[in-house]
């Protein structure tokens, strides 16, 4: 990685509507557990608006009342368990039918969606993760951490770079995360005038959000919402 690259994509950011995270900032973060799970499963090649129906209609039906809250603030509570989900998976045609989204992990050979995000489920209440509160928990210890990234890897659908798997932190509430998907690919090649691979992008996203002093997180959603407003 060029300091030059550093810069350019500095210069290129400072370009957009970088917005804080904060009660003020109107941004607001999944408030179930489950819900993250979904949207990181089902969000990798998909359409955001396919991936938002998915997420509402699983809340619908398990009569979520408050799905969203204002990042920067206390969770308001009343989450569901994701345990809870895991047992809504043991009627896997019904669940996948609630859902109504057969998109599978990959089009050759891949699982549906909904079966890989009840193993994603399975496998983080297997080890302990349950809620919101207990990912933060997780995070802050490297060694089981680790353990529990091993086994979610082996869940179709993780790819060469685990992009689904730091996008799923994202969304619990894991501000250094960043999700290099194909739109933020494409702008950092737009900016650099070259092909962008996945641990490229995230080092340089990193270090770009380190000199303008936001997180990796608000940079990654500034370059998202950039990105689809140009449709690019």
């Amino acid at each position: 990685m060029e300091e030059q690259d550093i810069k350019a994509v500095v210069l290129a950011a400072k370009r957009l509507d970088i917005v804080r995270c904060g009660p003020e900032s109107g941004l607001k973060r999944w408030a179930h557990l489950s819900l993250c799970v979904l949207d990181a499963v089902f969000s990798i090649n998909a359409h955001y608006s396919g991936v938002v129906n998915v997420c509402r209609r699983y809340a619908d039906h398990m009569r979520l009342e408050q799905r969203l809250y204002p990042r920067g603030t206390e969770h308001p509570g009343g989450e569901e368990p994701l345990s809870r989900f895991v047992e809504c998976a043991a009627d896997m045609p019904a669940l996948t039918a609630v859902l109504n989204n057969c998109g599978r992990t990959s089009p050759r050979g891949g699982i549906l969606k909904a079966e890989a995000a009840v193993d994603y489920a399975r496998i983080l209440v297997g080890h302990g993760v349950d809620l919101l509160i207990d990912v933060d928990a997780l995070l802050a210890d490297d060694n089981r951490l680790a353990r529990v990234e091993k086994a979610l890897a082996q869940v179709p659908g993780h790819g060469a770079h685990g992009v689904r798997l730091s996008y799923l932190w994202m969304l619990a509430g894991d501000d250094t995360g960043i999700k290099p998907d194909r739109m933020v690919l494409n702008w950092l090649a737009h900016v650099l005038k070259r092909p962008m691979g996945v641990s490229e992008g995230r080092t340089l996203l990193t270090a770009a959000a380190q000199i303008i002093g936001c997180t990796p997180w608000e940079l990654d959603h500034a370059i998202w919402l950039y990105q689809r407003s140009t449709g690019k």
